[in-house]
């Protein structure tokens, strides 16, 4: 038995984040179930997932198990995982966790559809940066939601934020630190104020990065460049392109409400949202990625300016 003590894991959301948490409770021994708007969204999600299981076995092979999973393990975590796009069958889990988009509205919407559906379980949100408290609002029994953000990629990030709200209790609290080590993962305990720790310092950064590529101080491969001496292996640019630029305008504008015009979203970073160009998911953003070509940046990005 699990230390946590449970056994039957929901992941509401089959998107970049929820596809990555499915997958890691899957290969940690969960029977789990992904649920998502659609057949169609669900198939897609899933492939996106037995895509990456592949991955993680060529590893195994050519690290000689010493990275990755067996093939083994991987047939096993497959086993195990389900999709769906019937929210009910989510009602059987002893933990949901949601992982839709990073919208209070949306979020909200789809813990009082639970709530109304009769869940009465322990409940989790993937948010990076929404109110636990005010989330917790929309189900009937606050002291069993929390906070659980998952860093991307979830298959290979150790990190897990860990947040309480006001309401929170004690015993959903040990339940979800335990559940992280049960995962592989390391809990990060983090308050309940906007952005809680990860993204309070994160977003800044990457958004003064693309003041920078703005302002024309460095080009955008330049602007890339600077972490490798923090020893990043991705710059801040390419993580907000693979994060997805819609979702840092998202924590930015949460951010802003709560501690003003220094978190304020970058113009160009509210330029390409409003293009449609969010990243790596739509195939452009800072850079352009083009199926068999090495990514390049994207030519209404190097033209724009503000001085």
């Amino acid at each position: 038995m699990p230390a946590s003590g449970i056994s039957k894991i929901g992941v509401l959301g089959i998107g970049t984040m929820g596809s990555g948490i499915a997958q890691v409770a899957a290969t940690s021994g969960f029977d789990t179930i992904v649920v998502d708007v659609s057949d169609e969204v669900v198939g897609k999600g899933l492939e996106r997932i037995n895509k990456s299981l592949d991955k993680l076995v060529a590893s195994y092979e050519k690290s000689e198990g010493k990275r990755g999973l067996s093939k083994e393990v991987r047939d096993q975590a497959a086993a195990r995982l389900k999709g769906s796009s019937k929210v009910d069958d989510l009602l059987d889990r002893d933990l949901i966790i949601e992982a839709v988009f990073e919208d209070y509205d949306i979020k909200a919407q789809v813990f009082r559809e639970l709530d109304k559906k009769g869940f009465n379980r322990l409940l989790a949100t993937n948010t990076s940066s929404i109110s636990i408290t005010r989330l917790a609002s929309n189900y009937h029994d606050p002291a069993h939601f929390m906070g659980m953000h998952f860093m991307n990629p979830v298959p290979l990030q150790p990190g897990v934020e860990i947040i309480r709200g006001l309401l929170t209790g004690d015993e959903m609290y040990h339940t979800i630190v335990a559940l992280c080590q049960d995962l592989g993962k390391t809990p990060i305990p983090a308050e309940d104020k906007a952005g809680f720790g990860i993204n309070r310092m994160f977003i800044p950064f990457v958004n003064e990065a693309a003041r920078v590529v703005e302002e024309g101080i460095m080009s955008v491969e330049d602007a890339d460049k600077t972490t490798l001496c923090l020893g990043h292996k991705m710059g801040p640019i390419s993580t907000m392109d693979y994060v997805g630029l819609d979702v840092i305008v998202a924590v930015c504008e949460v951010l802003e409400a709560e501690f003003g015009s220094p978190y304020k979203a970058t113009a160009l970073l509210k330029r390409l949202v409003e293009a449609g160009y969010l990243g790596m998911k739509t195939g452009k953003g800072f850079y352009i990625y083009e199926k068999d070509k090495e990514p390049y940046v994207n030519p209404a990005v190097a033209r724009y300016r503000i001085k």
